[in-house]
This record gives structure tokens, sequence and C-alpha cells, in this order.
């Protein structure tokens, strides 16, 4: 999720949302800065490059809310939801709770992690690859609502290993 990753917009008056699209780390930023707009140019090249990201993958993400939890270096968490739409990022936004605020039904995949597993993914130059390592490590946790988002993750596990 986070590691195929461009992003419209979110909305709340309830907590801090910032949108990813706009998202843009200032000089001196913090990790969690500097790891947000890795991740939200990530986000745009996956969707620049879309037709050539995997089929398996783009039916797994196909149209779902992915929550996304990653402790960072210095003991903070970075909460982040992707939207997908057609197995594309519709929206990428992040915010300060663990629970998003603008959740409707709660997401169908939740991936928990760490900034230095993110980190080996995103350097990887088969980061697809290296998920499906990390996964089967332990060290990248996802997890899926129903039977079908389960098999399309055991396909995915079983294709990459």
């Amino acid at each position: 999720m986070l590691l195929f990753v461009p992003i419209a917009s979110a909305t709340s008056s309830a907590v801090d949302i910032k949108k990813a699209e706009l998202y843009k780390a200032p000089e001196n930023s913090s990790i969690e800065n500097d790891l947000l707009a890795e991740l939200s140019a990530k986000a745009e090249l996956y969707n620049e490059n879309f037709d050539k990201v995997p089929s398996v993958l783009k039916r797994f993400v196909a149209s779902e809310e992915i929550a996304g939890k990653i402790k960072l270096e210095n003991g903070e968490m970075l909460y982040v939801t992707l939207l997908m739409r057609g197995g594309q990022i519709g929206e990428f936004y992040t915010y300060d709770t663990p629970d998003d605020p603008n959740s409707k039904m709660g997401p169908t995949i939740t991936i928990e992690t760490d900034e230095k597993t993110v980190r080996q993914i995103l350097d990887s130059d088969k980061p697809l690859k290296e998920a499906v390592k990390c996964m089967n490590d332990d060290s990248l946790k996802v997890k899926t609502e129903g039977l079908f988002r389960s098999t399309m993750l055991w396909s995915l596990k079983k294709l990459y290993a």
C-alpha cells in the first residue's frame, strides 16, 4: 500500500489532516515530514506508472481503504490512509490519531510497520519483492478483511516470495 503508493485531498474539521498531494517537506524537516514527503513522491510515481503495476497487486488494492501505521525512529507514530480507486491511489493523507477521523466504515487493509522497514522497501530495486520478504519475516504486518482480500494477499506473497 504505502510502499506501492497520488494523491487527492481530504478535509476534516475534527483533526489535523494534511493533504499529501500538496505536501512538501519544509527545510530542516522532522523525520515524519521527510518520510511523508518520500511516500508522497512514491505515490505519484505509482499512479504515473500504473500500467506497469502487476495485475495481482492492482486486484489486491482495487478499491480498498488502506490504513498505515508506521512507528518512526524518533518513537512517534505516522498514521496514513490511502483510498484506492480501481487500483490507483485516489486519496492519500495523514492524521494525528490512531483511527482515521474520515473513515466511514474502517479500513479493509491495515499495514503496520516501522520506518526502517519502509525505507528498506522504498530503497529496494524490487520493492514488491522486498515488501513480501518483510511480510514473511513479520517486519511488515498486513491484515485484510474478508476471504477475497486474504486470498489475494496469499497469492501476492506466493508470486513474489
